[in-house]
């Protein structure tokens, strides 16, 4: 029982800290030029997933979003191959774990 009670209390600690970095205030002074609006650049080569978007050199790690080596405007398109490329690794992910994969 004192493993189920170090679990809660740990469990407990991760939420506390959670709650407070949420509730850190954040103050912008001015938004970036659109030039500058690039989300991101670099990641994991495309070549090195397989269809479901597990590392071919790490069995069971998946990848999605921003992880991935694409460059795109901040905006609705990448938010969409955000989205997009989760559920294909999280259907891969589950599959994998199922021993499908």
């Amino acid at each position: 029982m004192p493993e189920q009670g170090r679990i809660r209390r740990s469990r407990h600690a991760r939420c506390t800290l959670a709650a407070r970095i949420k509730a850190l205030p954040l103050r912008l002074l001015r938004p970036r030029p659109i030039e500058e609006a690039i989300s991101s650049a670099g990641g994991v080569a495309f070549e090195s997933l397989d269809a479901r978007s597990m590392l071919s050199a790490l069995p069971g790690v998946f990848c999605a979003g921003e992880m991935l080596d694409w460059e795109a405007a901040t905006g609705s398109y990448l938010l969409t191959a955000c989205f997009a490329s989760g559920r294909v690794a999280g259907e891969g992910a589950l599959a994998w774990l199922a021993g499908r994969g």
